[in-house]
């Protein structure tokens, strides 16, 4: 039955009060960035029609019949034919045969064209008619145009063409038809009064376009762009740069030049429509300087939607990119800048921008992913060699996360990032740039809030939320540099993407709110942001009618023991459903109560049921008992309800039981706020509890922490204020997105204010939206006075759904005062790339990753130790590697020796390491706290009681010049902090000493001096509660008075970083290069969440944002990030390849004796031992880089002159990457690799080949040999196949037209693998542990180069085959010799003759293997 107290009884209370009022505190002198020159702009794409019968100006659809007979029907009885010889020009490849038998001037026949759901028709207007003929000379004269309505029947203007026609040759005709009358969906007739056989092509009907332009657009649209003000304009696409298929079907820009007949159009297979091609490069350069917006090309990357170029075919598209610079800027002394002033541009168009892809960089394809950065980087190096001034910008995640990022080391100085989401996601991501890495600009280039809710076309809720989004990226222009607004245009007629923000048909359009968003916003933008404070921005709620529910989706569920007490544990109310159903409120579903449990036994979507108590309070604490006994997710926990669009539930085992996510509705569209993975089985109780306080939300299942989070607070109003130079004002931009109005008062310091202007956008409720019919129920209103009565302050009313933009003069406006923080200064001085160095995820050793921009990282030597372990420690393992810069330039490390096989309480030596290079390492100090000093300063702790000793870190102390160690000891009760002081030599000057003691255990920490506060910040790993806590100091070594546990530490109440209460630990706090905000490092090693994750903070290390996984190729564990210069970054590059290329270069010389090859390697074996000034390390590792180069030449010339005296030779240093280290460079594939991970490379269910050609190769016999099994499907078919014989093997090794079949997974590691269980390799990591631990899988191929000539070697795979899988590694190549006397004959050949090996053994005759035999008394390769 339901127990509830009193004041749960109490109706649903609603506040009263005012207004709600916001204050801003602006202060001249406190300001932002500058705004972009490019802050907003354009992105049209050839979608939904948006140029084909919309922008651009041509009425007649078809006009070139390549598209059979599409929109054009017989008039009057005329024959229509398709003719596809004696056409045109060679790029039109049909045209219109037309008989009119028959025809006179009273009965004439012709063609009448529909255009594109019509024409539009306007009385009074001119239209022009182009067509192309060849007939009889009867016909000149004979053909006349007419406008028609759109039933045929009323003629609305008509003309004779001029011109002549024959059967000589094709004649263009040409007429002008002024409109006698109007039709919105009128269309083209053409008529001849003669019988008689016609030939038509590339008929074209224009009518005024904009500006007067040829070919030009039409006039209302382009009209609408213009007004935007636009600052650029980025074309043709999109999806449409891709193409779908083939490459024909992309857009390809010189097919897109020159006079319309000689354009051939393409199929728009990306969005299902031909394109003319009419609206080309020229008339996209053009539009974009009568706009007055720059130019942004997208170019194609030889990846598109179902096909993709070879990296050699791309080098086609890269020249293509270069000449469209030319043709767009070049000067008539240029190839095609000349082809652009004969095509009637005199002037460079000034082409500003170019996007290197479309949506190729995708997360997740490893195909994409690995082809996008090379091929970026093809692009990149020629067009920035020809022409730097370009702005270049590269794609990144198009979907799939909120936090895309660039991840390759090229350098780039834009990235693309497209978001369309839910409104409420672009008014939660209001805040989303404030924290954003600042190396590399963001250009969003596509966006939309098209995720929901937005009604019909779009509705002022979507266009407020994306407002909200514009107004945060502008406050970041620094960051933001661009943004476009996507898709533009669609013809109602087709809405294949529905939201747009221009609508239209053939006789009118109407704009949709995002549109005036656009529009206001880009016209009032400033010069300058202004920094503000405020109080009071946070909504007010009206209501405590807040409830509780139940329910499923699509499973049957049973409950029991609902509770609810507030934040002091008194009950609030209790039901155990012994009372039946009456408390409840049943909706969707079958809901009934019996034996004290409440049943919902039906298999349908959204079944809820809610109980009837409003809950007053803002504390409280949900409890319920949960059982699924059917059905396909879990339980659905509603809490904070209002009503059926308004809640937020914990979606327990949803998304086809594979997460536990809490889901918030506002007014009907639901976003996600959180989410871990789980599930939920049948036939048990769960215990799962909600705690609620206020927007803090806590969710638990049987104890168990699964979410815990903060729910967004929506903010009363949204803005952006900027000073505006040129004007003399301040303009403050206002977006109102909520159902209650609000009050602004804006206080202003250093400057003055007066009166302005207003122009507002408002509705009265957020669903409201234009329709053709009805297109102006959403519009900016006039300009208004905006009085302001105080210099120093204003007032204003800002209404519910608004968007207000006010512009009031200043004046008295003080100087910009910047902040300074020296610290970060010093720190970031001549510094340009960041190293991550880190203990190896698994292994005890440490790694260098490097990145140039802090966003992508990558391991140095493939994670593999960057020195000897073994030899700077005593344990023969080092954990938690940490360095630092010194004052005086050296690096200092330090790191845990430690080996956890000895036990995870062995570990009580600190190692201490110097380096003048980061390579070489010059000392090495160890400080054992077993020592009976330092146990004795430990507090007389024995050994044995000591448990884990680690994490140590350093900092200096500016106080003293000394230099802090600190690291976490064990004591039988808890670990606690110590530190001692060193010098820049290593020498120990203190004992250990208490450093810090928080009552519990920590077993790491990490301080950074904040410049911003003025104050140390420590974060550390908090045992007790599963993250991360806080404390700050204004000075780094304790005074002796400060004696206390936790010394001159001050912890931060109420702080607390945490995953999901997941085990996370080793913080690192780091800044980027110029940067005042931090960046929040860890690793997780749960096993749901495992990984090394980043996180934004504040400039106060505050307000930490979302965890993301590290991006790049690293095994990261423990460790720190230390920035470092160019130089440096550099040396270590080099460095890393002489590593890498020394056991080549010795092979060589092992293999040669080669004096000179011999010098190369003592050269580099002195480069990496011997160390002296970092700047004379580096030139000696740069000159020895350099020798190494030649040693394969000269190798190889060894080879071939063995190869000349016919002895045989490991010809595989001849092979480019056959280890596959560098990914699939070197080798010519198709398709793509499904991976080529540095180590292995793989295809997965597809046909493939894969090969490299070696030129010039001497005759004889040759072993070719790769480690490498081929799976025959999935692994119960291809075992199943393999054991009853059916088994193919589908993949070849193959040189020239020898081949041999990749061996089965099953034909080797018989002894290493089983079958039950299933042991066999299944991915990448198990198959080169195969190959490169154990030496399985090693296949050979023999066959014998007649002549001197090329060998082309690889796999390949002709046939289909589902889930098969072919892996492979370590390619080699061996020269047997040219055996004299030898000579080759086919098997077939041989016939019976008797053969014999050379042992003179008679051979059985079949399929011999591959050798040398007698045959016949010769020798003879068979």
């Amino acid at each position: 039955m339901l127990r509830r107290n009193l004041l749960s009884t109490l109706f649903c209370v609603t506040i009263a009060s005012a207004t709600a009022q916001t204050v801003m505190n602006i202060d001249a002198t406190r300001r932002g960035p500058l705004t972009s020159d490019y802050q907003y702009g354009l992105f049209f794409e050839e979608i939904n029609h948006a140029g084909e019968g919309g922008l651009y100006a041509e009425l007649v659809k078809n006009r070139s019949f390549e598209q059979g007979l599409d929109a054009w029907t017989s008039f009057n009885g005329a024959t229509l034919e398709l003719q596809t010889t004696d056409l045109l020009n060679s790029v039109q490849k049909t045209a219109l045969s037309m008989t009119t038998s028959g025809a006179t001037a009273a009965a004439p026949k012709g063609v009448s064209n529909a255009g594109f759901w019509g024409m539009g028709i306007h009385q009074d207007s001119t239209y022009t008619l182009t067509i192309w003929a060849k007939g009889g000379s009867i016909f000149t004269d004979h053909v006349k145009a007419q406008l028609r309505s759109q039933d045929g029947n009323t003629v609305l203007g008509e003309s004779t063409l001029s011109g002549t026609i024959n059967l000589t040759g094709w004649n263009k005709l040409t007429a002008t038809i002024k409109a006698t009358g109007s039709d919105k969906k009128g269309q083209l007739t053409i008529l001849t009064d003669v019988g008689g056989r016609l030939s038509l092509d590339m008929v074209s009907l224009f009518p005024y376009t904009w500006k007067n332009r040829k070919n030009g657009l039409r006039p209302d649209l382009a009209q609408l762009l213009a007004e935007t003000n636009p600052k650029f304009l980025r074309f043709p696409g999109g999806c449409y740069v891709e193409g779908a298929d083939s490459y024909d079907n992309a857009f390809q820009w010189k097919k897109t030049i020159g006079p319309i007949e000689k354009r051939p159009g393409h199929m728009n297979r990306n969005w299902n429509y031909f394109s003319s091609d009419g609206l080309g490069y020229d008339e996209y350069l053009q539009l974009c300087e009568d706009i007055n917006a720059a130019p942004l090309f997208v170019v194609n990357i030889g990846l598109g939607h179902g096909f993709k170029f070879t990296l050699d075919e791309t080098k086609v598209l890269v020249q293509d990119a270069l000449d469209a610079i030319e043709y767009a800027n070049g000067d008539a002394t240029t190839e095609w800048g000349a082809k652009r002033i004969a095509n009637g541009h005199p002037q460079p168009y000034g082409l500003k921008f170019m996007e290197i892809g479309n949506e190729n960089y995708q997360a997740g394809s490893a195909e994409e992913t690995e082809q996008y950065a090379e091929r970026y980087n093809m692009f990149y190096t020629a067009i920035k060699a020809k022409y730097p001034e370009i702005a270049l910008i590269g794609n990144v995640e198009s979907w799939g996360t909120d936090n895309p990022s660039w991840r390759n080391e090229y350098p780039v100085e834009m990235v693309d990032e497209h978001y369309y989401r839910h409104y409420d996601w672009m008014r939660n991501n209001y805040n989303k740039y404030d924290n954003y890495p600042r190396a590399i600009g963001v250009y969003n280039g596509e966006y939309a809030a098209n995720g929901g809710g937005y009604g019909q076309y779009g509705n002022m809720n979507s266009a407020l939320g994306e407002a909200v989004y514009m107004l945060g990226m502008e406050r970041n222009s620094d960051v933001c540099r661009m943004a476009s607004f996507a898709p533009i245009f669609m013809h109602e007629s087709d809405p294949t993407w529905a939201y747009d923000m221009i609508h239209f048909n053939a006789g009118g359009n109407f704009v949709t709110p995002s549109y005036h968003v656009q529009k206001l916003l880009g016209n009032n933008l400033g010069t300058q942001n202004l920094l503000w404070t405020e109080t009071g921005n946070n909504i007010l709620s009206t209501s405590t009618n807040k409830q509780i529910g139940l329910g499923s989706w699509n499973t049957q569920v049973v409950y029991d023991d609902v509770q609810v007490t507030d934040g002091n544990g008194a009950s609030l109310a209790a039901d155990d459903f012994s009372a039946g159903t009456n408390a409840w409120t049943l909706n969707a579903g079958s809901w009934t109560a019996s034996t004290g449990q409440l049943t919902q036994s039906q298999i349908t979507s959204n079944c809820t049921a809610t109980l009837n108590l409003p809950l007053t309070s803002s504390h409280y604490i949900y409890k319920v008992r949960a059982m699924k006994t059917g059905g396909n997710e879990g339980f659905l926990i509603l809490f904070n309800y209002t009503d059926s669009k308004n809640y937020l539930w914990w979606n327990l085992g949803g998304w086809q039981n594979t997460a536990h996510g809490v889901e918030q509705c506002v007014n009907g569209s639901k976003s996600t706020l959180a989410s871990a993975n789980g599930t939920i089985v049948n036939g048990r109780w769960y215990n799962i509890q909600i705690e609620v306080n206020d927007n803090q939300i806590t969710c638990m299942l049987d104890g168990n922490v699964v979410s815990q989070f903060t729910m967004p607070s929506p903010k009363a109003l949204y803005q952006s204020v900027q000073l505006d130079d040129k004007t003399g004002e301040m303009i403050v931009k206002i977006v109102n997105p909520n159902a209650t109005a609000q009050q602004l008062q804006i206080n202003v310091k250093n400057m003055t204010i007066g009166n302005g202007s207003l122009v507002r956008m408002v509705a009265t409720d957020g669903s409201v939206e234009n329709t053709m019919d009805s297109p102006n129920n959403i519009e900016p209103s006039a300009f208004e006075v905006a009085t302001v009565d105080n210099p120093n302050q204003a007032i204003f009313n800002i209404p519910a759904y608004s968007l207000s933009v006010y512009r009031l003069k200043i004046g008295d406006v003080a100087a910009e005062v910047k902040d300074t923080y020296p610290a970060y200064e010093k720190e970031d001085a001549g510094k340009d790339a960041y190293l991550f160095a880190h203990m190896h995820k698994n292994g005890e050793h440490t790694c260098y990753a490097l990145s140039l921009y802090g966003q992508n990282w990558n391991d140095l030597l493939g994670g593999s130790e960057v020195f000897d372990t073994k030899a700077n420690t005593v344990t023969g393992g080092m954990r938690d590697s940490y360095i630092c810069r010194t004052e005086n330039g050296m690096f200092m490390l330090a790191g845990t020796d430690m080996t956890s096989s000895l036990g995870w309480t062995s570990n009580h030596i600190m190692d201490l390491m110097l380096s003048p290079d980061l390579v070489h390492w010059t000392k090495n100090v160890k400080i054992d706290l077993e020592t009976s000093e330092n146990l004795a300063a430990l507090g007389g702790i024995t050994a044995d009681e000591m448990t884990a000793a680690w994490a140590p870190q350093i900092i200096r102390d500016p106080e003293s010049d000394k230099y802090v160690l600190y690291y976490s000891v064990g004591f039988p009760d808890r670990h606690r902090i110590y530190y001692q002081l060193i010098d820049e030599d290593l020498n120990v000057l203190t004992k250990p000493d208490l450093y810090f003691d928080p009552g519990y255990d920590v077993i790491d920490a990490d301080i950074v001096w904040n410049d911003v506060d003025k104050q140390y910040v420590m974060l550390f790993k908090s045992e007790q509660g599963n993250g991360f806590d806080r404390a700050t100091a204004t000075h780094l070594v304790p005074a002796a008075t400060e004696s206390g546990a936790t010394r001159q530490w001050a912890p931060t109440i109420g702080f607390h970083v945490n995953e999901n209460n997941q085990s996370i630990e080793a913080p690192t706090q780091w800044r980027l290069i110029g940067a005042d905000r931090w960046k929040l490092a860890y690793i997780n090693y749960s096993g749901s969440g495992y990984g090394y994750k980043m996180r934004d903070m504040d400039e106060h290390g505050l307000n930490i944002g979302s965890p993301a996984i590290i991006n790049g190729n690293v095994a990261a564990q423990h460790g720190s990030i230390l920035k470092i210069t160019k130089d440096e970054y550099n040396y270590l590059k080099t460095w890393e390849q002489v590593k890498i290329q020394l056991p080549i270069v010795e092979s060589y010389y092992n293999a040669s004796k080669s004096e000179e090859i011999g010098r190369v390697v003592a050269q580099a074996n002195d480069a990496l031992t011997n160390s002296t000034t970092f700047a004379e390390n580096v030139q000696a590792m740069s000159n020895a880089f350099a020798a190494m180069q030649g040693c394969k030449a000269i190798y190889e010339d060894y080879l071939r002159k063995q190869a000349d005296l016919g002895q045989p030779a490991d010809m595989s240093a001849l092979l480019q990457n056959p280890y596959f280290s560098e990914g699939g460079s070197g080798w010519t594939h198709t398709p793509a690799f499904t991976q080529a991970n540095g180590n292995v490379a793989e295809f997965w269910n597809v046909t493939f080949d894969m090969s490299q050609t070696l030129d010039s190769m001497p005759v004889g016999d040759y072993d070719i040999s790769v480690q490498s099994y081929y799976r025959y499907g999935g692994n119960p078919e291809a075992m199943a196949a393999h054991s009853d014989g059916t088994e193919q093997l589908l993949a070849k090794l193959y040189a020239n037209d020898a081949e041999t079949p990749i061996m089965s997974i099953y034909s080797d590691g018989t002894t290493q693998y089983t079958t039950s269980p299933y042991t066999y390799p299944n991915d990448v990591t198990r198959a080169n542990e195969a190959f490169n631990t154990y030496g399985l899988y090693k296949n050979t191929l023999r066959f014998t180069l007649p002549a001197v000539g090329s060998i082309t070697l690889g796999i390949r795979k002709t046939q289909n085959f589902t889930n098969d899988w072919c892996i492979f590694d370590n390619f080699t190549l061996k020269y047997l010799g040219d055996p004299s006397g030898i000579i080759l004959v086919p098997n077939k050949g041989i016939g019976q003759k008797a053969i014999y090996n050379l042992n003179g053994q008679r051979m059985t005759q079949g399929q011999l293997p591959h050798g040398i035999y007698i045959v016949n008394g010769k020798k003879t390769v068979m």
